[in-house]
């Protein structure tokens, strides 16, 4: 008999084995092993084949169904539900943190949905940052809070991974800016409020510059300004000087505030 029918035939055996060992229910544990590649020298170190990945838990037909724990190849970890050989349902996936395998670090706790990152859930990053809110396809997508660790903190909607719509964004100085974004970006209508002066600009936006609006000092009697300029305590009353003022004043602003709308939506419809 020839070597390629040999050869066919034994792939046909090792098929037909396979079908016979469908997997259905729970396991203690399944090994993934894979080949080890070549160094510089065209050598192998060490063994031929490695384990590769493991998971422990259910099956249903030969494919991951239900709880099971998945390691990787680099050694991160995902615990939670499955379906149809993908992550579904609600999970946590854990990143090494150190070459032992005795330390883990949470990346990740949430929904998921065909192996990404989907529904709700919160996200710990290298950086100490924080997401907690809702994702879609693997990015932060609709309402979320983002608590960043230089103390910083966004709250409001996300659109493919960015700050879009309404939000609120507060830094720990006191500052604190309440609107519209646009990728990112304050774009729109928003409030921006200067903790350490205890003032507010109120206007219109356009890609994190303010355009047009009002800026004034929000007066509060328990707020005190120890590095206010003396002549704002002092009892002298300054000499009276005649007022200067705008005819309409709010049709001024709404004029201005509109010339600017219709030029953004121009420029959007350029691009």
């Amino acid at each position: 008999m020839e070597s390629g029918s040999l050869e066919k035939n034994y792939e046909q055996l090792w098929k037909r084995n396979d079908k016979k060992a469908q997997k259905n229910g729970p396991h203690k544990g399944i090994y993934w092993v894979k080949k080890r590649e070549p160094e510089e020298d065209g050598k192998i170190k060490g063994e031929k084949w490695f384990h590769s990945c493991k998971y422990t838990g259910e099956w249903n037909e030969n494919q991951k169904e239900g709880y099971g724990t998945m390691t990787y190849q680099n050694g991160d970890k995902y615990e939670g539900e499955w379906r149809s050989n993908q992550r579904n349902g609600h999970g946590t996936l854990w990143k090494l943190a150190n070459k032992k395998g005795e330390k883990y670090k949470r990346i990740y706790t949430g929904d998921w949905e065909n192996d990404k990152m989907s529904g709700q859930g919160s996200y710990f990053y290298e950086n100490d940052d924080r997401y907690d809110g809702f994702w879609m396809n693997g990015k932060r997508h609709g309402q979320g809070r983002m608590i960043y660790s230089n103390g910083d903190i966004y709250e409001g909607q996300w659109i493919d991974d960015m700050k879009e719509g309404y939000g609120t964004y507060t830094k720990p100085s006191g500052e604190c800016f309440e609107g519209y974004w646009l990728r990112d970006m304050k774009h729109g209508q928003g409030s921006f409020y200067y903790g350490n002066s205890n003032r507010i600009y109120v206007g219109e936006w356009v890609e994190n510059v303010p355009k047009c609006g009002i800026f004034t000092e929000v007066e509060d009697d328990e707020v005190s300004f120890p590095n206010r300029p003396k002549y704002f305590t002092d009892a002298d009353e300054p000499a009276p000087l005649p007022g200067l003022k705008l005819r309409n004043p709010n049709q001024v602003l709404k004029d201005a505030i509109e010339a600017i709308r219709v030029d953004q939506e121009d420029a959007s419809l350029s691009h």
